[in-house]
Formats: C-alpha cells, sequence, structure tokens
C-alpha cells in the first residue's frame, strides 16, 4: 500500500470516529460507512452516488453490503 493509499484511509478512518459515519468513491463505485445499531459498522456499496429528493442515496443502486464487527479501520478497508 502507497503512503497516499494510507494516508487517503487514515482520513477516512478520522472522520468515521468523529461523524460516525463516512462516504467516498473508489475504483467507480461509492461506499457508505457508519455505525450500526448492532454493533460494529455497516458497510453499503451503490454503483452510484445518485440521491433521492430526500438526500438519501437510491436503494436500488446498492449493489453489496455487510456487517464489520472491527475497527474503523477494518470497516473503511472491508469492502475494497
Amino acid at each position: 500500500m502507497t503512503a497516499l493509499a494510507r494516508n487517503k484511509i487514515n482520513s477516512l478512518v478520522r472522520i468515521l470516529k468523529n461523524k460516525s459515519s463516512v462516504e467516498f468513491k473508489h475504483d467507480e463505485l461509492y461506499y457508505q460507512v457508519f455505525e450500526s445499531s448492532e454493533g460494529g459498522y455497516a458497510i453499503n456499496v451503490y454503483s452510484s452516488d445518485a440521491r433521492d429528493e430526500d438526500g438519501e442515496l437510491i436503494y436500488s443502486n446498492m449493489i453489496d453490503g455487510g456487517l464489520c464487527s472491527g475497527s474503523a479501520r477494518d470497516a473503511v478497508t472491508f469492502m475494497l
């Protein structure tokens, strides 16, 4: 992993820890990571960052998702 990649991941991890959620684009996919009410972190992967009229990501664009019970760093890298 390059230093640039590590810096980007570190930035995303800081945001996730501070705001309980983070969204980012990687390899033409859009990722949404947030604290799960069941513990750990939920990760959703979308084909697009298009949003509905309420500002929510469009569910029909979700192509994968999962729950990560590890750290914030584990959650950011879970589906990458």
